[in-house]
């Protein structure tokens, strides 16, 4: 019984010291879902939930997002907030495009939104079946 109780008391602290090394502002990020906007360059949008990425892949997506262009059109990352549903004909969540990647993201595909980009449903969801995502139709 002093055994359990021990192992308990370690327990708490343990716990106590690791929300120590969050700051202030961590809990505010980890239930934060941000977005690359991309209907303008390829009739996409993706969505990240923070809670799922470590520092180094939330960085790099936030980095990234702009390096996605085509002719002037460039991706906007937007902090807080979600792909928009209008014009949205499907989606994709949890994609893993590379497993080397190591972290998981929601891709919204849209009509009318990117000059030669009018994505259909049924090729949304083969590509969405080839990456193991789960194909959400609008």
């Amino acid at each position: 019984m002093k055994i359990i109780a021990i192992i308990c008391g370690l327990l708490v602290v343990a716990c106590d010291n690791e929300s120590d090394d969050l700051g202030t502002n961590k809990p505010e990020i980890l239930s934060r879902v941000d977005s690359c906007d991309l209907r303008h360059v390829f009739g996409t949008c993706v969505e990240y939930t923070l809670s799922e990425l470590d520092d180094w892949y939330l960085e790099y997506v936030e980095t990234a997002c702009p390096s996605n262009r085509r002719d002037k059109l460039i991706g906007t990352y937007e902090k807080d907030a979600r792909c928009p549903s209008e014009n949205r004909v499907a989606r994709c969540e949890g994609m893993i495009e590379d497993p080397a990647e190591r972290y998981e993201y929601d891709k919204h595909y849209y009509v009318g939104t990117a000059n030669g980009y009018s994505w259909q449903p049924k090729n949304v969801q083969v590509t969405c079946e080839q990456v193991s995502g789960h194909f959400l139709l609008e």
